[in-house]
């Protein structure tokens, strides 16, 4: 199992700790932050270190909904989580709120489990915070998940993928030279709501795999003139943009069809899935329709 360290994830200093013993420690107890699966643990230490003036973060450890576990206090660290079961209790935390619980974070709460029972070298009491506090963490969701012991055997990914189609109800210019984002105003079929607010550029909400067709039609260039059409990742906050395969085309006589396909690709927590096209020609053209289509399997 591998563990985001403190240093790696960009952790403060702690005010103050205290350690336990392993023979100290009884019980592992289940969290989530109640927040969106967006929050970086840093921002979660902030808000326990300046808004609730604990010493450090209150968990031993996080797990976000990709699977990665994070180091909060350590396995021997006294936490913050859950008044007179701090030092009995190993607190881990998954980030996010009820209904949130992907495979992969369960997969992961699993395996700190496992490994913090190796380290004690006997079975730990498995909790949810509502057991020990009043409170409705950790989501019901992920609470009966662990009253059902936490199995392992039962997390399972879903084969069947989510589904979305939606096309455009306006046009849009294209300059020259200029990555253009196709909006997308009319939605046909969304279910798993990827398709941001019933509306805009946004197709897949990650993190998740996913298989995307994409079709336009440009009118008003030369013949001859070259086009590039291309999927991007768009980070939901600080506007960072990764892009993926670009696929090239020649514009012909009248309307010019760029069909864009891409089969198999990821996308990472925290990023949206948007397509987009450019001409390297003279003047503007115009992105006259266009419908897109999206298999989406959430990891």
């Amino acid at each position: 199992m591998d563990i985001i360290s403190r240093a790696e994830w960009g952790a403060r200093a702690p005010r103050a700790r205290s350690t336990v013993t392993w023979a100290e420690r009884s019980e592992f107890v289940v969290h989530y932050s109640e927040g969106p699966t967006t929050q970086s643990v840093r921002s979660i230490q902030d808000f326990h270190m300046d808004d609730r003036n604990w010493a450090d973060i209150g968990y031993n450890f996080l797990v976000d909904v990709d699977g990665r576990v994070y180091e909060g206090r350590g396995w021997l660290v006294v936490g913050a989580h859950a008044p007179g079961h701090n030092t009995s209790g190993i607190g881990v935390c998954m980030i996010g709120r009820d209904g949130d619980a992907t495979p992969a974070a369960k997969r992961s709460i699993r395996a700190v489990y496992d490994e913090a029972v190796r380290r004690a070298g006997r079975s730990l009491r498995k909790l949810g915070h509502r057991d020990v506090y009043s409170t409705n963490c950790p989501g019901d969701q992920l609470y009966a998940w662990v009253r059902d012991g936490m199995p392992a055997d039962d997390i399972e990914e879903d084969d069947m993928p989510d589904y979305v189609s939606v096309g455009m109800d306006q046009s849009q210019e294209l300059p020259a030279g200029q990555w253009v984002t196709v909006n997308w105003g009319k939605e046909y079929g969304d279910t798993a709501h990827h398709h941001w607010d019933k509306g805009g550029p946004s197709l897949v909400i990650g993190p998740a795999r996913y298989a995307l067709t994409a079709n336009v039609r440009v009118e008003g260039l030369q013949p001859g003139t070259e086009l590039q059409a291309r999927a991007i990742e768009h980070a939901e906050a600080g506007g960072d943009v990764s892009a993926g395969p670009v696929a090239e085309y020649v514009a012909s006589e009248g309307g010019t069809f760029v069909h864009y396909s891409l089969p198999a690709d990821m996308v990472g927590n925290g990023y949206r899935v948007r397509f987009q096209v450019v001409h390297f020609g003279v003047g503007a053209g115009r992105i006259a329709s266009g419908s897109a289509k999206c298999l989406v399997w959430p990891t």
